[in-house]
């Protein structure tokens, strides 16, 4: 493909900057160097269930194709040997056939197989001198079908860009034929630690006299604009009384269940109909997203009842997306929330009101990105403090969750339809993680647990079942629409989570 032609392809064009900047943001290289410590790996994995097995020389053409229009899939990531972030650069010596993988699944190929193999396939750390991501099919699946399990690594991306960006690849049609391969663009000399080092070095060395400047022209034009307008100086004050109340957020104890932590992880799923979600979360005048917590909420206090262990709260993280439409695909943007869930609270309703009322609040927060703000100090920091600060933090949650809108429509990939979309986030360091991803009327919930810290997984997934059950019983019920409409005219008493 010539470049005039790569140039007036609209999705060549909208897929080339995938990912953001080369140079990692301040939170994507403490996600990166943290992993010096093996319990704060940070592997995302997605498992795309076809309706059938796929040709594997047509399903090599389509990930052709995608490396050849994402440059971040040819890059591998090098950390500069002084100064600057960790940086993703064209690996020289990029080998498609280590990353795109195929396996056979043992006879008789059921979902619980498919699970351990992607999940010994999640447990394997990533070849750092390697671009990060691989992608296996896994063939034998029972009733005809396969699987394909795409590893990438949480710096490139979060859940939200990894939809993004395959809303883009898959086709509408079965019978969409493989694009044809862009020509990928060499750079003349492969960067290294050494080479990025001294360019981070010397950028640095030159900006100083103008930051400097800068910074003095800075301070004069905002203490001038403090004394003209007296509204910005109440604007900072509220930040920082946000931001004290933010760092100060201590979450509560841990349950004694789920409190040893491992390098195991477990693969599970629950589906569940959107439609469902949707009704309940129209009686209950909720979101999906407060329906979804509320379930798992009710089924953690299942599991605590039937192990015969009494537990008022639990800590549990889940993220606040601060995307905008003028973010760039992939990447990271998200804050991180600390939330005392009320487990032992048994009407779903209240459940519903305390989150929602919790979310409320955390979001009217202006120093919510405060964490963020941080970060390019926390980097600055000895790799030592750097992962304790980072396992301290992740450690202290039982469990983080999260809810990812999908694709809506049928999908097509090597000519298989994508019938399920099992989402993994990473285990860093909390017991579990939890998410959800829609995919054309499907709910699909992966959930990706720490096998020392979840004993019971079987049990763990029947309470599960039953909360989200729970939940999804006030959209089929008259009486539940009566009891929520009682809720929303008289609302719920909840404790300020603050």
């Amino acid at each position: 493909m010539s470049k005039a032609t790569r140039q007036t392809d609209p999705l060549l064009d909208e897929l080339r900057d995938w990912g953001g900047p080369d140079a990692m943001s301040a939170f994507e290289s403490v996600m990166w160097l943290a992993e010096v410590d093996p319990r704060l790996r940070s592997t995302i994995v997605s498992i795309m269930v076809f309706d059938t097995a796929p040709e594997w020389e047509r399903l090599q053409a389509e990930f052709r194709w995608l490396v050849a229009a994402v440059r971040r899939f040819r890059q591998k990531v090098v950390v500069p040997t002084t100064v600057g972030p960790p940086t993703w650069v064209e690996d020289p010596d990029f080998d498609f056939d280590y990353h795109v993988r195929r396996q056979q699944l043992p006879a008789p190929g059921s979902e619980r197989q498919m699970f351990d193999a992607a999940g010994i396939i999640a447990m394997q750390p990533f070849d750092r001198a390697r671009p990060p991501w691989e992608a296996t099919l896994l063939e034998g699946l029972e009733g005809g079908r396969a699987a394909l399990v795409l590893k990438m690594h949480h710096a490139a991306t979060d859940g939200l860009g990894i939809v993004q960006l395959l809303q883009r690849i898959f086709h509408r049609d079965r019978d969409a034929q493989p694009r044809p391969v862009p020509a990928i663009p060499r750079s003349r000399r492969a960067a290294t630690a050494r080479s990025l080092g001294l360019k981070a070095l010397r950028g640095r060395l030159a900006s100083l006299p103008a930051t400097a400047r800068g910074t003095a022209g800075a301070l004069g034009r905002k203490a001038s604009a403090l004394l003209k307008y007296p509204e910005d100086v109440q604007q900072l004050l509220d930040y920082l009384a946000s931001a004290k109340r933010m760092l100060g957020i201590k979450p509560v104890p841990g349950s004694g269940l789920f409190k040893r932590r491992s390098l195991s992880w477990r693969l599970d799923g629950i589906e569940l109909p959107l439609a469902d979600f949707k009704a309940a979360s129209k009686a209950a005048n909720g979101s999906i997203n407060d329906l979804f917590l509320a379930g798992l909420i009710g089924g953690f206090r299942l599991y605590h009842e039937r192990l015969g262990v009494a537990i008022k709260q639990m800590p549990i993280g889940f993220p606040i997306s601060l995307r905008t439409e003028a973010d760039a695909m992939g990447g990271n943007k998200f804050a991180g929330s600390q939330y005392a869930a009320p487990v032992a609270e048994r009407d779903p309703i209240t459940r519903i009101r305390h989150i929602q009322h919790f979310v409320r609040d955390t979001r009217a927060e202006p120093a919510l990105d405060v964490m963020i703000r941080m970060m390019p100090v926390v980097t600055r920091l000895p790799i030592g403090v750097v992962t304790k600060l980072t396992a301290d933090f992740t450690t202290a949650q039982d469990a983080q969750i999260s809810n990812v809108p999908g694709i809506p429509y049928p999908v097509y990939f090597a000519g298989a339809e994508v019938r399920q979309y099992w989402p993994y986030a990473p285990v860093p360091g909390c017991g579990m993680m939890i998410a959800m991803l829609s995919h054309n009327g499907r709910c699909c919930i992966g959930i990706n647990s720490d096998r020392a810290a979840v004993t019971e997984p079987e049990l763990l997934l029947e309470c599960f079942r039953e909360g989200l059950d729970e939940v999804l019983a006030l959209g089929r019920t008259p009486a539940a629409t009566q009891a929520s409409s009682s809720a929303r005219s008289t609302p719920a008493r909840v404790k300020d989570p603050h």
